[in-house]
């Protein structure tokens, strides 16, 4: 079909300028049809002020309508020869998907023309900063950690959208030329002129040649038949190793080129810091480089059956985005953990079961006699201490968590956390916290986001120990 060659150019600056809260348009929203003299006006007559770049199938140019309410971006597209009954165009298709799945984390369609020589034109969603390609590649100041986690997991949760839509969208271009920023620096995925809508057993579908961008183009995907939700999955596996690294897809300037063939090597060697971007400090939280690292090279397996759907995608970055935003609370947790005197009968944390109560039990040898896990607590918001065994509870909002930290098999080393028993107050303390009898607020908030965070490891490891085999 010749869109292989899809580069960088095709990043498209387009936004919706109220976008605040992920609200999806309005259901009185319809999609327009301008006259082509309307936006020929609107775009100043495509004068190069009004330029914005060449996307994958054009050029695009910012353009003001309905007395300046409005600012969007037009798209021009060249008439497909090639295509037929059977095959519509990049530009038909673009129009018919968004007509039918518009979402706050897509670049939204607000209408579209045909020019005197039968062109289509597109008319989406303005955006003022670009695409996540300048963001990674071009800035002086590249983004740092917070903003790459909160970017890429944005961009899986519009991956995720489209494949849980019914029928099921399915990108075939997922690359960050493809991701673009709007005026609240949210990304926006764009671009669905490959897109294909429909099941996979679908005859346009199975019908379709493969396509996409090199780089980003999944190896299985040879033939019509072979297309599945999870060629995007590995797309996005690609595109997170760029956030990861700071590199393009393909990079002749790098031995080996491509990204994969050089990042994965050194993530199952356990090797993060070796993959991040060195034009910005390391993350306050080590443990967020790893969650990204092994999750990329699980979406980048060569067997598409063993990668994650983009529902696991999500989840695990939604932990590395709590996880990086709460790296302050860890690290005053460690402080407080460190303190523990060596002589202090120390109990450890594991994962449990989810069916019976937690009880957190230390016998005259020193070591855990008893544990549990339940919603339901002796007493509700308090902590006991058996005089015989040193027994305690904590809250979570209604649950219970007992756990106990480990070395995995896979050579990933679990976080040593170790709770100390107070004399003082009967409590046990440490990176999870749990409730005393004060009801100072302040302090519960503490023990809450403790608590919670105790659940975020557990849950990250349990991602992290999946073995990274191809």
């Amino acid at each position: 079909m010749g869109y292989l060659s899809c580069n960088a150019e095709s990043a498209i600056a387009t936004c919706d300028p109220h976008f605040k809260k992920l609200k999806p348009p309005a259901a009185a929203t319809k999609i327009r049809h301008f006259n082509y003299t309307d936006i020929v006006a609107a775009a100043n007559g495509f004068s190069p002020d009004t330029f914005l770049g060449r996307g994958s199938h054009g050029r695009v140019y910012r353009a003001t309508f309905d007395g300046g309410k409005l600012l969007a971006a037009v798209k021009t597209t060249k008439h497909n020869t090639a295509s037929n009954i059977k095959c519509s165009s990049p530009a038909e298709n673009e129009i018919e998907i968004l007509s039918q799945v518009p979402s706050p984390r897509l670049v939204n369609l607000i209408g579209f023309s045909t020019d005197p020589n039968g062109n289509k034109l597109i008319v989406v969603e303005y955006m003022p900063n670009g695409s996540l390609h300048d963001l990674l590649h071009t800035t002086k100041k590249p983004p740092g950690w917070n903003r790459r986690v909160r970017l890429a997991l944005q961009v899986a949760k519009a991956v995720r959208e489209l494949h849980s839509s019914n029928p099921p969208v399915i990108h075939r271009d997922v690359k960050s030329s493809n991701v673009l920023i709007d005026q609240e620096w949210n990304a926006r995925l764009g671009d669905f002129g490959l897109a294909l809508r429909g099941h996979v057993e679908d005859v346009r579908v199975k019908c379709t040649p493969p396509a996409g961008t090199l780089g980003y183009l999944d190896p299985c995907y040879l033939a019509p038949e072979d297309l599945t939700a999870k060629s995007d999955v590995f797309s996005f596996g690609i595109l997170l190793l760029e956030i990861i690294s700071g590199r393009n897809a393909i990079d002749v300037n790098y031995s080996p080129p491509s990204v994969v063939d050089w990042a994965v090597p050194l993530i199952k060697l356990a090797d993060y810091p070796g993959i991040c971007d060195r034009r910005i400090p390391p993350p306050p939280e080590p443990a967020v480089v790893r969650l990204l690292a092994v999750l990329a090279a699980r979406c980048v397996r060569s067997t598409a059956e063993k990668r994650p759907s983009m529902a696991e995608v999500v989840e695990c970055l939604n932990l590395a985005r709590k996880r990086i935003r709460a790296s302050p609370i860890w690290k005053n947790l460690r402080r407080r953990v460190a303190r523990v005197d060596s002589s202090v009968p120390v109990v450890a944390w594991e994962e449990c079961d989810e069916n019976d109560g937690v009880r957190i039990g230390k016998g005259e040898s020193g070591k855990v006699s008893g544990v549990g896990y339940g919603s339901e607590p002796p007493n509700n918001n308090k902590v006991m201490r058996s005089k015989s065994s040193g027994s305690g509870y904590g809250s979570l909002r209604g649950s219970w968590v007992k756990m106990q930290a480990h070395q995995s098999e896979h050579g990933l080393g679990r976080r040593k956390v170790k709770l100390k028993q107070s004399k003082s107050m009967g409590v046990l303390q440490g990176s999870v916290l749990l409730h005393n009898n004060n009801n100072n607020n302040a302090n519960n908030n503490d023990v809450v986001i403790g608590l919670e965070m105790g659940q975020f490891v557990l849950r990250e490891e349990r991602m992290v120990e999946k073995p990274l085999v191809n």
